[in-house]
């Protein structure tokens, strides 16, 4: 009987940078532990799952549980890649001194649960611009200029697009650098055009919980500010606005509680 893949995780740890061994996540569907193949590199790999809407849970020691939907095809019709990068949960054995913050998030007299944003540490922070004459939409693969040496660059990593256009700021996964100068490939579809020099800034995605309340640990940092931008997020990734910027002092190498924030 012939397999078929019908997904693929990639996890990384966020904080180092690094992938999970097979033991360290467990991935779960309508909350039964799974048993899929793994590859180095941080690959889980799925065969032969049921098609339609699946709901996959990824735990592991010392990180923030994830959740996603994915739509999985018939078998032998293609298969999904998604890459998943781990936040640090408090348990984290960091080893040295870090910036951590938490806080509560509040939106119209409600906590807001459950919800998506992204910090963007210290003030600034642009480390690569769009190096061709437009970054057209639907493209999965874009021309970017390093501002900073590549060993700062985190691949898989989150990257807003800083478009003048506020309604066009976007939130985008770059994969890997592609063999060609200067191209980077994305793992999904620009859903905006973006024209030369835009930059980029790497995020940190966060989510909260059921009361509002949200923990991230942040790398170094030169200077003590934290912007945490808050960007709208459809249940698709699509459509990101950026709603507000909030810039808060924080203090380099310690423990920040940033109390109540309302957005």
């Amino acid at each position: 009987m012939e397999t078929h893949i019908s997904m693929i995780f990639k996890i990384m740890d966020r904080f180092r940078k690094r992938p999970l061994l097979a033991a360290e996540a467990g991935i779960y569907i309508n909350g039964h532990r799974q048993r899929p193949l793994y590859k180095p590199g941080g690959y889980f790999i799925f065969t032969d799952l049921a098609p339609g809407e699946t709901c996959f849970q990824i735990s592991a020691p010392a990180f923030q549980q994830e959740a996603l939907i994915a739509l999985i095809s018939a078998p032998g019709k293609g298969y999904l890649h998604s890459h998943l990068l781990l936040n640090p949960s408090p348990a984290y054995p960091f080893g040295s001194e870090v910036t951590t913050v938490r806080g509560r998030l509040w939106q119209d007299q409600r906590p807001y649960a459950h919800g998506h944003f992204y910090l963007i540490p210290g003030e600034g922070g642009e480390v690569m611009k769009v190096a061709e004459d437009k970054g057209e939409a639907g493209n999965t693969r874009l021309r970017l200029f390093a501002a900073v040496p590549e060993r700062q660059l985190s691949f898989p990593g989150k990257y807003l697009i800083k478009d003048k256009d506020k309604g066009k700021g976007e939130v985008c996964l770059i994969t890997r650098k592609d063999s060609r100068e200067g191209m980077f490939l994305l793992e999904k579809e620009l859903q905006f055009s973006h024209v030369r020099g835009t930059p980029l800034v790497e995020v940190i995605e966060c989510r909260t919980e059921e009361d509002g309340s949200f923990f991230a640990a942040l790398p170094e940092l030169k200077q003590e500010k934290l912007t945490l931008s808050l960007l709208g997020k459809g249940p698709d990734e699509k459509n990101m606005t950026q709603g507000g910027v909030k810039t808060m002092e924080i203090h380099g190498g310690q423990a920040n509680d940033l109390g109540d924030i309302q957005i």
